[in-house]
């Protein structure tokens, strides 16, 4: 996800902005319990600079507003905001800027646009696509960038887009906050504007948003379709449909100077998919198939502590790599051998990566430090995932259920590694924490051969040292399918 990947390189210098016009008084709108985010653009029909104004009422008196420099592989955000006017608030002295609401109520308005020229590239900004991106024609923000934090959560907001062109997609609707949001979920959000391809389907109950800027290896469409079968599987699987309404967005980025990009970040009821116009249709396909995970794996079970998540990257993203494998399984979006191909995939590279063996407290220090530290926990986690699932399997039960049971339990609070680690021993048994000791906290190199896999997949080392996983001979690929999965 972005949140882990490694801090945006040079920053060039914000072009300058026309100022916001005078702002109208907001005595009355100010009045009632819940406040008004409204987003607008500051020339009709030109989308080089996106305005948004926080109308806040006497409700959010003594509550704090905050806007931090970083977020993710972003720094110095300040540079993105320009022509800042408030009234009823007071700016808090230090660093960092902050604003304490009045006890009766305020606003806070000021102006968005890009800081560089032209396209983002790979040797300015690492990750191009992350940052705010306003052009004449387009404009694409995630909400982390540009909306504040506010202390204690703040009050609810009802959305106001109507100064926002027709072309745009929020991953809200403007009705999806008719009694209020949170503020923390709107700035977990996207902003699509402009020269999008825009389009609703329906994948059963759920109705899919979909904002498509570029041309790629998937349509719409077959986005859509992955999509569809994910939200279906993991209803099933882990026994939650939470979803009525759900927002993708891709946005195409430079291609890096060797190969492709695909970078998928989950966001509230939605995910933004980042990728080069010359990613393969595989790497795409499974890049949503993860993020639409996330959505289970922690977003439905409660957040966790960020500043610690390195160390449980097993669970967060080992997990959910696996389960991206199986339920594109189980949504026929890839086949026994596919699955098992991937699996394959995932255990050569773990033990070609040179840092295969560091432990859980030392990987969480140098996490950032490479490509291979970032990949570790998601190789790990995923043999684990695998190994975990039969074992519980074995017990009548499975992994699906242990994701099942953090969504019912703990019903959105902060999520703890004590109930992770509990709710995996519930369901796997004794050898879940030896495991775990021995492979994550130690650090301990994993044996692909040496894990408990389904009875009709056999692992064989390769002349060339790498690890095969294949359907035993004898034993037709549908049923082994059935046997991978379990019952849903």
């Amino acid at each position: 996800m972005v949140r882990k990947m490694v801090a945006a390189l040079g920053i060039l210098a914000l072009a300058g902005c026309a100022p916001l016009p005078p702002q109208p008084d907001a005595d009355g709108r100010t009045a009632a319990q819940a406040g008004i985010l409204s987003l607008g653009t500051q020339q009709p029909d030109r989308l080089e600079a996106i305005t948004v104004r926080l109308d806040l009422p006497a409700a959010a008196a003594g509550s704090v507003l905050s806007f931090p420099e970083n977020w993710g592989p972003e720094e110095r955000l300040s540079q993105l905001r320009r022509d800042t006017a408030t009234r009823g608030l007071e700016r808090l002295p230090g660093d960092e800027e902050a604003y304490r609401v009045a006890p009766g109520g305020g606003w806070i308005a000021y102006t968005v646009a890009q800081d560089y020229d032209g396209e983002p590239d790979w040797e300015t900004h690492r990750l191009p696509g992350t940052r705010v991106r306003t052009a004449e024609s387009h404009a694409f923000l995630l909400g982390q960038t540009f909306l504040p934090q506010w202390s204690q959560g703040g009050v609810p907001l009802t959305l106001d887009l109507q100064s926002l062109p027709q072309r745009a997609a929020f991953s809200f609707a403007a009705s999806d906050c008719a009694t209020g949001c949170a503020l923390d979920d709107l700035a977990n959000s996207v902003l699509a504007l402009g020269d999008f391809a825009f389009d609703t389907s329906q994948a059963g109950d759920t109705t899919v948003r979909s904002a498509i800027r570029g041309s790629f290896a998937m349509d719409a469409e077959a986005m859509s379709g992955v999509l569809a079968g994910m939200l279906d599987q993991g209803a099933q699987r882990f026994d939650d449909a939470p979803f009525a309404s759900y927002l993708f967005a891709v946005n195409p980025i430079p291609a890096p100077p060797q190969g492709s990009a695909v970078v998928g970040t989950g966001l509230h009821r939605s995910f933004l998919l980042l990728a080069s116009e010359n990613a393969d249709e595989e790497r795409l396909r499974h890049t949503i198939a993860h993020e639409i995970v996330h959505e289970w794996i922690t977003r439905r079970m409660g957040p966790t502590d960020e500043a610690t998540d390195a160390q449980r990257m097993w669970f967060t993203e080992g997990a959910t790599e696996y389960f991206a494998w199986k339920l594109q399984l189980a949504a026929g979006l890839i086949d026994t051998q596919d699955f098992l191909a991937g699996m394959s995939d995932l255990a050569n590279a773990y033990l070609a990566s040179p840092v295969r063996e560091l432990p859980a407290g030392e990987l969480a220090e140098r996490i950032f430090e490479s490509e291979e530290a970032q990949r570790l926990p998601y190789q790990r986690g995923a043999l684990l995932a695998w190994h975990w699932d039969m074992l519980a399997r074995a017990r009548g039960a499975a992994l699906d259920a242990v994701i099942a049971d953090l969504i019912d339990e703990n019903a959105g609070q902060e999520l703890t590694d004590a109930q992770i680690r509990a709710a995996m021993a519930r369901r796997i048994g004794g050898q879940f924490d030896s495991d775990l000791a021995r492979h994550v906290v130690r650090g301990k190199a994993l044996d692909p051969e040496a894990l408990t896999l389904p009875a009709c997949v056999m692992a064989t080392r390769q002349p060339s040292g790498t690890v095969r996983f294949a359907v035993r001979d004898g034993i037709p690929a549908d049923t082994c399918r059935m046997e991978i999965l379990g019952p849903a």
